[in-house]
């Protein structure tokens, strides 16, 4: 038996209900009218979204791993650019 999320249309109270699928809508829980209607709610996340603590360790390393290697291309390019800069302006310039 899944559990819906429901709206009040008269208070706008939303209450969460335990029903069969094929159930009448229930009466808000707070002020008991019968004006309320079925929200569609967000899916759990998958298990294997949810890291362990050890695979989160691991992915920061890769992480980390790969900015200091993108760091230091760019710092090579940066070097390679002023290099070619400095050779393109001759000497005596």
């Amino acid at each position: 038996m899944p559990i819906y999320e429901f709206e009040c249309e008269e208070c706008g109270a939303r209450f969460e209900q335990l029903l069969d699928a094929d159930a009448a809508r229930p009466a808000c829980a707070e002020c008991g009218s019968e004006r309320t209607k079925r929200l569609y709610s967000a899916q759990a996340a998958s298990p294997r979204l949810v890291k362990s603590t050890g695979e989160a360790r691991r992915q920061e390393g890769r992480n980390a791993e790969l900015k200091m290697r993108t760091k230091a291309q760019f710092k090579e390019r940066r070097r390679a650019q002023r290099e070619a800069r400095t050779k393109a302006s001759g000497p005596g310039e």
